[in-house]
């Protein structure tokens, strides 16, 4: 693993293009063994991720790029399969509970999220604070265990939640204990529009907090994803002492302060990240 900081040297445009070939891009169909309407049912599903209501077909062509005819005919197969829910008046459609069998199925492989669940209860206690587990994913981070605090809004609680990783803390660590390439072509891939009136976008700033993520061993911001939190992580380590996950720890402002953060919640996050990654045979 590349230990310069300096980031000074630029990615390989291969390593680019990895991320900035998104799933179901039309990079991938060029690949024999790619089957473009399984990846048009999925487009479908993914098309309620940030829907606010249910959706109707015409809405459903739009957000997926698909004529309407197409649009129409997976969405009816998703809903014979029961994967989709239609109102018989309104006509429309939103993800049925089936759903829920995906990431249970996902939740039961992950040896990392049932190694890690236990010790995340345990930090949560110590402070009586939200603990989760997030890991990279493109150039995103996606929670995959959550352990919320009484006062947590709804969906700050619930599993495979995004945000960009080159704004939060989460990302940002893990970002700093990957390979230098691989952390250029993420930052350069990366959509950085501002989420909050105080998120950092300038490229130099995002490398400069990715450096000092790197040398103080975990990541910190203040409002970058959301207005008065603040958030801390720490990276979960492989053998090779690679990130493969981060613990973070969000809290807000007031009553915590960025010192309170750095002196209680932070050494928390390394040693409960620590933890994971001895348990996983990573380094400590």
């Amino acid at each position: 693993m590349s230990r310069n900081l300096g980031y000074s040297v630029a990615a390989n445009p291969q390593t680019k293009a990895k991320f900035r070939t998104k799933k179901g891009a039309s990079g991938r169909r060029s690949e024999t063994l790619f089957v473009a309407s399984l990846e048009k049912g999925f487009r479908i599903l993914e098309a309620f991720r940030e829907s606010p209501g249910d959706l109707g077909l015409t809405e459903i062509a739009e957000r997926t790029g698909l004529d309407k005819s197409a649009a129409q005919r997976f969405t009816n197969t998703l809903q014979e399969l029961g994967y989709l829910d239609k109102d018989p008046r309104s006509r429309r459609y939103r993800p049925a509970v089936k759903l829920l069998d995906m990431s249970f199925t996902y939740m039961r492989h992950s040896h990392l999220s049932e190694v890690a669940v236990a010790r995340l209860i345990a930090a949560s206690k110590v402070y009586g604070t939200t603990v989760n587990l997030c890991l990279l994913d493109d150039t995103e981070i996606i929670y995959t265990v959550r352990i919320p605090h009484e006062n947590t809004a709804f969906l700050a609680t619930v599993p495979g939640r995004r945000l960009p990783a080159f704004c939060t803390a989460g990302g940002t660590i893990i970002l700093a204990f990957r390979p230098e390439e691989e952390m250029i072509a993420v930052v350069d891939a990366s959509d950085r529009k501002p989420i909050t009136d105080a998120t950092i976008v300038e490229r130099d700033a995002v490398l400069a907090r990715i450096a000092d993520a790197r040398s103080l061993g975990y990541g910190i911001g203040v409002s970058q994803a959301l207005p008065n939190e603040i958030s801390v992580a720490a990276p979960v380590l492989d053998e090779q002492g690679m990130a493969i996950a981060a613990v973070q720890i969000p809290v807000y402002m007031p009553p915590w302060t960025e010192d309170e953060v750095r002196e209680k919640l932070a050494p928390l996050a390394i040693e409960t990240a620590r933890a994971i990654s001895g348990y996983i045979g990573g380094h400590a």
